[in-house]
């Protein structure tokens, strides 16, 4: 819209300094209502749709009435006198340039909007000038060959730039993902666990709601690589990961490699009580799981000690950790595969 006034008012300052140019423009009077109407329609379509919910098909249609609202109005200052040939010529041009800009995504609008237009300098100028048709046909085309390479030109670039984007951002998602995920276990690690703790910590104290954490070591798992070797070590700490993330299933519980065979699990919403059942249910679903451990004091199988804490007002992350720890090494010290509780 701010467009079309801006051209109108060079229309109307260009022919109020030409002789008899005020009575040019009431002569064209009728020919700007059709423009005028189209404009106070596409300022209403704009606002009520906008042009994300436009169908393309209608948006056509209001380009091709659009242009030819102007051709109107050009045409009428045309008959009105010669001396605003020129300044017709450059006001379709501008008209043409902005149509490819704005529209060069779209080859079939910016084909529908400027083509109309550089057809209509061709006739003026035909008409104006019967005896020399050379200049405004050579210009139709070269117009449509400058316009339409560019378009390409401009679409090639616009792509390349929107699928270098593209995969910058998935370079990046990637990044950030292998800077917080474990590459073993594919669990959140020591990282990603730091930033969510102290994240849950703060909305724990905002929220007054409960907040624990479980501390867990796989037992005797020094012996199982010298057993087993490291390769198996390995494959028993991603086996262990799996029993973990299936037990722990709430979106925001979060399973973490804390380093080495110690893994820590962050329960927000959740209280002692909910923290000890949850201890239980991965000691049951490891004992189900029966996975060898060939050196183990305490069993055959893969068992692991676990401390269960839960955050108190004013309680650090890392007053937090090693609440939780204390009650780890407590789980160790009364025989390992079993956890405890502080309080």
């Amino acid at each position: 819209m701010k467009m079309s006034i801006l051209l109108l008012s060079v229309i109307i300052i260009h022919s109020y300094f030409l002789p008899d140019g005020l009575l040019v423009l009431r002569q064209a009077l009728p020919w700007f209502i059709p423009l005028l109407f189209t404009i106070g329609m596409r300022f209403l379509l704009i606002k009520r749709t906008g042009f994300k919910q436009l169908d393309l098909n209608k948006f056509y249609i209001f380009l091709l009435l659009f242009d030819f609202t102007w051709l109107l109005v050009f045409w009428g200052l045309r008959d009105g006198m010669d001396e605003t040939l020129v300044a017709i010529e450059a006001m379709f041009d501008i008209l043409i340039l902005t149509w490819a800009i704005a529209l060069f995504p779209n080859r079939k609008a910016m084909i529908i909007a400027t083509v109309p237009l550089m057809v209509s300098v061709c006739a003026i100028r035909l008409n104006a000038y019967p005896q020399s048709p050379l200049f405004p046909i050579t210009k139709l085309l070269c117009f449509v060959a400058i316009v339409s390479t560019g378009q390409k030109i401009m679409e090639s670039w616009f792509i390349k730039a929107v699928s270098r984007d593209v995969e910058n951002k998935k370079l990046v998602r990637q990044f950030r993902r292998l800077a917080l995920i474990d590459g073993l276990t594919q669990l959140s690690n020591r990282r990603q666990f730091d930033t969510i703790v102290e994240q849950e910590i703060r909305a724990a104290e905002r929220n007054h709601n409960p907040l624990s954490l479980i501390m867990m070591d796989i037992d005797f798992f020094k012996r199982f690589n010298d057993s087993a070797g490291h390769s198996a070590g390995d494959e028993c700490l991603i086996a262990v990961a799996q029993v973990l993330t299936e037990t722990v299933k709430r979106p925001r519980d979060l399973v973490s490699r804390y380093g080495g065979e110690e893994f820590v699990i962050v329960l927000p919403s959740t209280d002692l009580q909910g923290a000890a059942k949850v201890a239980k249910a991965i000691r049951d679903a490891l004992a189900t799981r029966a996975l060898p451990h060939p050196s183990s004091d305490v069993s055959p199988r893969v068992t692991m000690s676990q401390g269960v804490c839960q955050w108190q007002s004013g309680m650090s992350s890392e007053a937090l950790i090693i609440a939780a720890d204390e009650q780890l090494y407590r789980a160790k010290q009364a025989g390992r595969d079993q956890f405890k509780v502080n309080g």
